[in-house]
């Protein structure tokens, strides 16, 4: 009889871990992969990035004058695009306006 609740017991935990396993695995397969990018150039000291899901605007030196005014383009992958407008103080330096796709953003852009 303990011979057989051994067995049993020994089953159900290879079971578990087999289910335990399977779940980590399917986890790892769905999420994303962590990617980060930016544009290549500078526009008026300002440029885009992205990474999965979620782009940014960043300025080292903001120099758009007159009106310091800045567009940030976001492309989503399977879902609307944004736009927002921003204006930024002359020099301004620092990351400044957010937006998240829901699934996958392919880039992110700064212009005027």
């Amino acid at each position: 009889m303990g011979n057989l609740i051994t067995r049993l017991a020994a089953l159900k935990a290879a079971k578990c871990a087999t289910v335990v396993a399977m779940a980590t695995l399917a986890a790892g397969l769905t999420t994303p992969l962590s990617s980060a990018a930016n544009e290549r150039s500078w526009h008026e000291g300002c440029r885009g990035y992205w990474y999965s899901t979620v782009g940014h605007g960043y300025c080292q030196n903001a120099t758009g004058w007159p009106s310091y005014g800045y567009f940030t383009d976001y492309d989503c992958n399977v879902e609307a695009d944004a736009q927002h407008h921003d204006y930024l103080s002359r020099g301004y330096v620092g990351k400044y306006d957010t937006y998240e796709c829901v699934f996958k953003i392919n880039k992110t852009k700064v212009h005027q």
